[in-house]
């Protein structure tokens, strides 16, 4: 099966080779090359040429009786060292074949409006690993003549098909089944600015329907399922081991490489998968390793022990199962229990093949592309939790993968593959869906939440005035409040609870400031409460409407009103007894409840009448995320005050359980949403999470991040990083503890210079002087950890010292200093990790 992906080394090494090579170089091979057939690659004696219509008119001669001349022509003329893939194998050649009439980007006959600049900056940038494409040169390649989405996808993806892939009828046939709009309508989308962020967005899309799997493999997949004879109603599922010869070895690379599943028992049903049927790969019991897609199964004929299932991969991605039901090779009905877990874990798949077979369960409403609500209902991240661990270990790193993956809801896995990840941040963060802030020992509850502060007054005569001033915690809850709230849909309308009630306070307003009186008595009442004023922020948003009449110094909050208003406008809320109290209470219902129903009925008759809001689209419900950084550092009673309850999952608005309280300055109700999550980094090594406030303890989970070596070098001018590292943390359990291990960023920026980034200026600069700090200057015990390399020296203390002043059994040490040669040597740092000084390698 391997073998019907031969053409992409072939291709990719003649698009490296014209890359590094030139115009002039591709112009004069080309011309060597035999052509055949009726036309030609050049335009008569035009000699003009761009990689992109050698490559498109290449790909042209994609035909049973024209492949073999033209291609062995290629590969002579540009030396190309990869074979020649083999056509007769499969019967099917799989890359975009264009139309021979139409086959190059360039016409003569349009010569002084075409780019050839332009297309060899995007031919440079497309054939990198790391394709570097501006923007702007994609969407001017689409203006050249002739030249459509389809067109310059496709030949993108003969350049580089490990990276793009191409958007045409073969990859949109099976559209509505990937969750992807038709391709008249994305063509549409990419010919216009930023077209090439919206085609990155589909190949995003594609790799998450098709996890692990490569571009030319999703390709391969697309253009069979086109034709009907992969993935259909009569699909059955099968399960594998990739224990396969009874002889302990796993044989999953085996599978993966060669695109095949075999066993070593002839009594398994191994004559029954039919091309089209999926297999479900895994090891052991509780590992998933893969799910493929039969395309040829040879002990159809009979059973021989060379003989394979050859399989498409769709999904390459190692997933934890629950466990499996049965051994070797059997099938797996939708009743098995692999087929279940499997269900569980590896979810694209299964919506996929599901739209497929037409077998998708009852209120499945599609893949997971197609059903981003599915996806955010699936992907749940705590509310609150806390990274913590030695320092360097990345967490104040992480928690940006963490911010991003909660506010996109995806996986951290997809966010650590995602380049674009840190500059998403940076724009949530400026957008005011991220927050951070560092925690410190005169960090308080007015920078944290609000207070009142001095400031000098406008009045240019230097008196001081005073304001309320709010947090950084506060300024971030009631944005992701306001979000919550707006994204609430009543019916088929979708409304701002902002504008309606700033609108319908403005309106109160204009009544009282006219004489007009605001009653909130019901006929059968005798209070004669009525609204005696506003209350205004000092940014002019209302606040709270304020009693009078029989009842005075009472208030009608606007968080109640928030709370509670759509579903008074629902019908929900009918009576004074269904406006519950805002924290803990012995009542049952809220002792204002008889006022706040009244004004429910007056915002309601001015909601459905005079209101006239401005048309919008529906406000989605989105995360929102506030940093904490060193979040034991700070005194948490005094920063969180009584505030620290209302971060409880059980207790956030929207939950179950709601609470308030009432802010000692402003004096206005304050809750939590549940579209706010936290989190928190502790650094380990400066105060023992054993002492952490225990009221802060209990409402985060707690996520370790030890160090890990893996991610630092195993060759710097000889010296093994990760054994050295290593080598030192496991002295440190030992010495004094592991909270206070050495993290593996330390390390992660030493390269083979001299300067800043070298291994000798990392220990002078960061490792000693933690070291320092973690034994407190006790060199002896610092010499233990560098295993005695030569770094920590002894003293001889001079004899008249001795006895008198300094006890004889006293041993002192040194740093050597920092302008002896045995910092440069690489010996130095090998000798730490060494069992035994003078050990080699």
């Amino acid at each position: 099966m391997k073998e019907i992906y031969d053409w992409v080394p072939w291709f990719r090494e003649l698009a490296e080779k014209i890359a590094e090579e030139g115009e002039a170089y591709l112009t004069e091979k080309a011309e060597q090359v035999e052509w055949e057939g009726d036309l030609s690659l050049f335009q008569d004696d035009d000699k003009d040429i761009d990689p992109f219509s050698f490559f498109y008119f290449l790909a042209s001669k994609n035909t049973s009786n024209q492949l073999k001349p033209v291609y062995d022509s290629v590969s002579q003329v540009f030396e190309i060292k990869s074979p020649l893939p083999d056509m007769g194998i499969y019967d099917y050649y799989i890359f975009p074949s264009p139309d021979a009439r139409y086959n190059n980007f360039y016409n003569k006959n349009n010569k002084k409006n075409f780019e050839f600049a332009l297309l060899w900056r995007l031919f440079s940038g497309a054939v990198k690993n790391d394709p570097e494409i501006e923007p702007d040169d994609f969407e001017n390649a689409l203006k050249i003549n002739g030249v459509g989405v389809a067109r310059l996808t496709q030949t993108l993806f003969l350049i580089n098909p490990e990276y793009f892939l191409p958007l045409d009828n073969r990859t949109y046939y099976s559209a509505e089944a990937l969750g992807l709009p038709r391709l008249p309508e994305k063509e549409k989308e990419i010919k216009k600015a930023g077209g090439y962020e919206v085609y990155r967005s589909v190949l995003k899309k594609l790799r998450e329907v098709f996890p692990e799997c490569q571009p030319y493999e999703i390709n391969m997949f697309l253009y069979l399922q086109e034709s009907g004879e992969i993935i259909n109603a009569d699909s059955k599922f099968f399960q594998i081991s990739t224990y396969v010869l009874d002889d302990g070895d796993d044989y999953w690379e085996d599978f993966k490489d060669n695109y095949w599943v075999y066993t070593g028992a002839w009594y398994y049903p191994l004559a029954e998968p039919k091309r089209g049927d999926i297999i479900l790969v895994r090891t052991g019991y509780k590992r998933g390793r893969a799910i493929g897609i039969v395309l040829k199964n040879d002990y159809k004929s009979e059973y021989k022990e060379d003989h394979k299932i050859h399989v498409l991969w769709i999904n390459k991605s190692e997933k934890g199962i629950v466990g499996t039901d049965g051994q070797g090779f059997n099938q797996a009905p939708a009743t098995n229990q692999t087929y279940k877990n499997f269900e569980k874990s590896y979810k694209p798949s299964f919506d996929l093949i599901n739209s497929l077979t037409g077998n998708s369960p009852e209120n499945d409403s599609g893949p997971e592309l197609n059903n981003q609500q599915t996806k955010v209902e699936a992907m749940k991240y705590p509310l609150n939790q806390i990274l913590y661990g030695p320092p360097g270990t990345g967490k104040t790193w992480n928690t940006v993968n963490y911010a991003v993956a909660i506010i996109e809801s995806k996986s951290l896995d997809e966010i650590e593959d995602d380049k674009d990840a840190r500059q998403r941040f940076r724009e949530l963060k400026r957008d005011g869906q991220i927050a951070m802030v560092t925690f410190h020992q005169n960090f308080t509850y007015e920078d944290f939440i609000e207070g009142i502060r001095p400031v000098l007054a406008d009045d240019g005569n230097g008196n001081i005035e005073y304001e309320l001033s709010r947090g950084v915690f506060r300024e971030i809850v009631e944005r992701a409040d306001k979000n919550r709230t707006q994204s609430k849909q009543i019916g088929d309308k979708s409304w701002n609870m902002d504008e309606l009630l700033q609108a319908f306070a403005e309106s109160i307003q204009e009544k009282l400031e006219s004489g007009e009186t605001i009653n909130l008595s019901r006929p059968d009442s005798t209070s004669g409460a009525t609204i005696e004023k506003i209350k205004w922020s000092g940014e002019g948003k209302f606040n709270s409407f304020q009693l009078g009449g029989s009842v005075t110094s009472l208030g009608l909050s606007r968080k109640l009103i928030e709370r509670d208003y759509e579903n008074f406008y629902k019908g929900n809320i009918t009576s004074k007894k269904d406006i519950k109290p805002t924290r803990e209470s012995t009542g049952s219902h809220h002792g204002l409840g008889k006022y706040y129903l009244p004004l429910f009925e007056n915002i309601k008759q001015f909601h459905d009448g005079e209101w006239q809001p401005e048309e919008s689209d529906p406000v989605k419900k989105q995360n929102y995320v506030l940093i904490i950084d060193e979040i034991n550092r700070g005194n948490i009673a005094r920063i969180f005050g009584e505030l620290i309850t209302l971060i409880e999952p059980s207790k956030r608005i929207g939950g179950d359980d709601a609470a308030t309280v009432t802010l000692p300055y402003s004096q206005e109700e304050f809750g939590l949403p549940d579209n706010l999550y936290i989190i928190g980094t502790m650094n380990t090594s400066d105060r023992s999470i054993a002492l952490l406030d225990t009221a802060l303890r209990r409402r985060f989970e707690f996520i370790e991040m030890m160090p890990d070596s893996k991610y630092v070098s195993d060759n710097i001018d000889g010296v093994d990083c990760q054994k050295l590292l290593d080598a030192m943390n496991d002295r440190i359990r030992f010495l004094l503890d592991r909270e206070h291990q050495i993290g593996h960023t330390y390390f992660m920026e030493v390269k083979r210079i001299t300067g800043k980034d070298s291994l000798e200026a990392t220990f002078k600069n960061k490792i000693i002087p933690l070291l320092q700090e973690y034994f407190y200057d006790n060199w002896e015990k610092i010499d233990l950890v560098l295993n005695k390399n030569g770094f920590i020296q002894k003293i001889d203390i001079p004899e008249d010292l001795r006895g008198s002043l300094v006890d004889d059994n006293r041993e002192v040490y040194e740093l050597l200093s920092f302008d002896r040669e045995e910092w440069k040597k690489p010996e130095s740092y090998q000798n730490i990790y060494r069992k035994e000084q003078g050990e080699t390698e």
